[in-house]
C-alpha cells in the first residue's frame, strides 16, 4: 500500500510499510515545538522534541529551569501509525512550516537513530556545545537584568553554565556572573 502525497507533500509516494520503523521531521515556527507535540498527539501522531537535561545548578521553578533546552530548536520528530491518512492534521497544524524532504520525498529517520539520541540524553553523554568565547572578546548579554548590555568576556566559572564578564559601569569594569546561554557575539 502506498500513500499518495501529492499536493501538500509533493508528487511522490511513500510506502506505508516503512512507517512503523521510521520517523519524519517537521520544521516548526519559533517557540511552537512543544505545543505541536500536544496538537499532534490529539490526532494519534507520536511526536518527540529532544531536550537537554537541566543544568545541575538549576532549581525547579526557576527561570533557568523553565526555559526549554531543545537539542534541535525548530524541529519536531513525528511518527505516524501504519495506514495513516490524515496528513492534513499534521501539515496544517498551527506552527508547522514544512515536512523535511530528501530526494523529493519526506525524509525518513530510522527508529534506531531516535532511540540512540534518547539514550544519550538520558545518560547525560549528549550535552550542549559551549560557545567558544575567549578572554577579552566582546559579547552581548541577551537576557536578564543586563539584557542588551555590551560586555567583555572574562572567564568560565566552575559551574558548567556560568561565566564571568566585565561590564562597564560608572567609568570602570565591574565583574558580573551570568549564564553562558545568555551571551552571544555582538553583530559585526
Amino acid at each position: 500500500m502506498y500513500l499518495e502525497t501529492s499536493g501538500a507533500l509533493g508528487d511522490d509516494f511513500v510506502s506505508d510499510s516503512v512507517w512503523p520503523r521510521h520517523w519524519f521531521v517537521l520544521q516548526a515556527a519559533p517557540q511552537r515545538e512543544l505545543p505541536l507535540v500536544t496538537l499532534l498527539g490529539a490526532h494519534g501522531v507520536r511526536s518527540h522534541v529532544p531536550q537537554f537535561p537541566l543544568p545541575k545548578r538549576a532549581r525547579h521553578g526557576s527561570v533557568r529551569s523553565s526555559r526549554p533546552r531543545l537539542v534541535f530548536p525548530g524541529y519536531v520528530f513525528f511518527k505516524v501509525p501504519a495506514g495513516f491518512k490524515d496528513w492534513g492534521a499534521v501539515l496544517w497544524q498551527t506552527g508547522v512550516r514544512r515536512v523535511l524532504r530528501q530526494d523529493g520525498a519526506p525524509a525518513l529517520i530510522d527508529d534506531a537513530v531516535i532511540e540512540h539520541l534518547q539514550d544519550r540524553l538520558e545518560a547525560g553523554t549528549l550535552v550542549p556545545d559551549r560557545p567558544a568565547f575567549r578572554e577579552g572578546q566582546p559579547v552581548l548579554i541577551e537576557r536578564g537584568a543586563l539584557a542588551a548590555v555590551d560586555a567583555i568576556f572574562d572567564k568560565h566559572l566552575d559551574a558548567q553554565s556560568r561565566v564571568q564578564v566585565l561590564v562597564e559601569m560608572m567609568g570602570r569594569h565591574v565583574k558580573v556572573q551570568v549564564d553562558l546561554d545568555d551571551l552571544r557575539q555582538p553583530a559585526s
